[in-house]
């Protein structure tokens, strides 16, 4: 009985020895950004032991709708969506700071980021819970709207050398395009809208002044068009 409780013991006391090898500092339960804006939190990881650390940073959590991107970066390489990192610690040392990067999109969020700190010397892990929350509202200039689909007005408008498309598509949404015409009809070019983007930007300075015509359209079906003056 006696060997059997030391060995209990022996045990409880290298599980809790395990479990302090690494500690996660400084780490925000939250990141909170707004519309087309961008918040980067910073939090480091201390190593306890006297050997070096590989730890693996993964966050379970899939593509973000509605154009918002979530980060994890690390001496100048980053992770996005549900992939992972891998940091190593020297002996009785803290990391460099490791930075978590939310990128607001077109519309509201409110989720939780699943993040695992994994000793890949021991397989332990450490769990933390962070919610990402993009909270301003979208912008009054929305060129059209349904579902998961919104694509906003190019801007500056006049536009003089660039004209700026924000959008945020669903990843299912294809064929998804955008056709520039001049006043006559004619077409002068055409653009396709990536879901892996939530950008267009068309280099106007080449285009001649005056007025031109963009429409929205799904598999060729036209939903929206508006205009656009291109200026010298």
């Amino acid at each position: 009985m006696k060997i059997f409780f030391t060995i209990i013991l022996s045990f409880i006391v290298t599980m809790s020895a395990w479990s302090q090898d690494i500690m996660v500092k400084d780490l925000d339960s939250e990141i909170i950004t707004g519309y087309q804006k961008t918040n980067t939190k910073t939090f480091k990881i201390q190593n306890f032991t006297n050997f070096t650390k590989s730890i693996k940073i993964k966050q379970s959590i899939e593509k973000i709708q509605g154009g918002s991107t979530f980060l994890i970066c690390y001496d100048g390489n980053c992770s996005y969506n549900n992939e992972s990192i891998i940091i190593s610690i020297p002996p009785n040392s803290i990391s460099k700071e490791i930075k978590i990067i939310l990128n607001g999109g077109l519309s509201n969020l409110n989720i939780i980021a699943y993040l695992e700190f994994i000793d890949l010397e021991v397989d332990n892990i450490v769990k933390k819970e962070l919610a990402l929350k993009v909270t301003e509202a979208k912008p009054k200039d929305v060129f059209f709207e349904k579902g998961d689909l919104v694509v906003n007005s190019f801007f500056p408008n006049p536009s003089v050398k660039n004209a700026i498309m924000e959008y945020s598509l669903n990843p299912n949404d294809t064929e998804v395009k955008i056709t520039l015409q001049n006043v006559l009809g004619s077409i002068v070019d055409t653009y396709e809208l990536s879901p892996d983007e939530n950008k267009l930007s068309i280099n106007t300075e080449n285009l001649n002044p005056g007025v031109y015509f963009y429409t929205l359209s799904i598999k060729d079906e036209g939903l929206a068009t508006r205009k656009l003056i291109v200026k010298k």
